[in-house]
């Protein structure tokens, strides 16, 4: 009777531990899926902030000379926190009402993108941190209209590349997602 009840014992530590190895499988799996969508949910965000405030700083720049300069620098010092993935390109551009992106190729789209994408650099102004993408005719700052009913929306789209932490099963290479803000320009000060 000892002798079967041993046996029972010993029969049940090797099931439990098989069950172990495949429960915790699963919970590895589980978590670090949570860590890499957590991360990817904290760099969507700092991507939105990021061109929020560069949008936010073109509708007050309006026309003034070297607005793009500016708002660059904006969009670049919010994203100083980053630290798993690249900045691809920033776009600043002029929308409609309703927040239409008029497209890479429209004559209404400046394309910048960082001299190196891991490090943007919060002095932008500087032609040798932000290279200029040409795209035909151009939306110069004093092309803009900041007065009257008339008033452009001003947008800047911020393009991104997040890199995968763990490299492990799916969570390998990068995944690149966009973000828009879009502001009425403002009139100038009196």
């Amino acid at each position: 009777m000892t002798s079967l009840r041993r046996r029972r014992k010993d029969g049940d530590k090797g099931a439990a531990l098989v069950e172990f190895s495949l429960l915790f499988g699963v919970l590895m799996m589980i978590a670090l899926g949570a860590f890499e969508y957590g991360m990817v949910f904290r760099d969507w965000l700092s991507v939105s902030v990021a061109s929020r405030e560069g949008a936010r700083v073109a509708a007050s720049a309006a026309n003034y000379g070297d607005a793009d300069c500016v708002i660059l620098e904006a969009t670049s010092g919010a994203l100083q926190s980053l630290q798993s993935g690249d900045i691809t390109e920033v776009h600043i551009y002029r929308s409609d009402s309703n927040g239409s992106y008029p497209g890479t190729t429209s004559s209404y789209t400046r394309r910048y993108r960082p001299a190196n994408p891991s490090d943007p650099n919060l002095v932008a102004c500087s032609s040798s941190l932000w290279s200029w993408v040409h795209l035909g005719s151009n939306w110069e700052p004093a092309d803009r209209n900041n007065a009257g009913p008339n008033a452009d929306w001003i947008g800047v789209r911020v393009e991104f590349d997040h890199v995968w932490l763990t490299n492990f099963l799916w969570w390998n290479g990068t995944v690149s997602f966009t973000d828009d803000s879009i502001f009425r320009m403002e009139p100038p000060a009196p």
